[in-house]
């Protein structure tokens, strides 16, 4: 199955735990994370501030589980669909990927609901159906 992590899921999973934590350590070989360069590149912005920060620990077991399971996708699509203009990037990955969720805590993406087939679902929610 083919599947989008935003970055605040990998970050909260990456750094305090929670439902995220638990959706990362358990998506394995039946989960194609999709992404692309600019979703890579926003993963990697986003974890080197937080462990820039002392007070932030990094589980770097998970992060490199989770970055070895990642299949890069060249992006053609360029919707502009979103409230914030940089959630596109999502929607737009999804597209191309064939993807069937995107699981995010984003409000400005979770609104979206569900795109072109692609549904986008809350942590818990993608957990409670597909790894609980």
């Amino acid at each position: 199955m083919r599947i989008l992590i935003d970055t605040n899921i990998l970050i909260s999973g990456l750094f305090f735990g929670g439902i995220p934590k638990k959706l990362l350590f358990e998506l394995d070989e039946n989960f194609n994370i999709c992404v692309n360069d600019e979703i890579i590149s926003e993963y990697n912005e986003q974890i080197d501030k937080k462990v820039s920060k002392p007070k932030y620990k990094l589980d770097v077991e998970l992060k490199e589980k989770f970055f070895n399971n990642l299949h890069n996708f060249e992006i053609k699509s360029d919707l502009k669909i979103c409230r914030d203009p940089d959630d596109d990037k999502f929607i737009n990955c999804a597209i191309d990927a064939k993807a069937i969720y995107i699981v995010s805590g984003d409000n400005d993406l979770l609104t979206i609901k569900n795109f072109a087939g692609i549904e986008i679902v809350t942590a818990r929610e993608f957990y409670d159906k597909y790894l609980k």
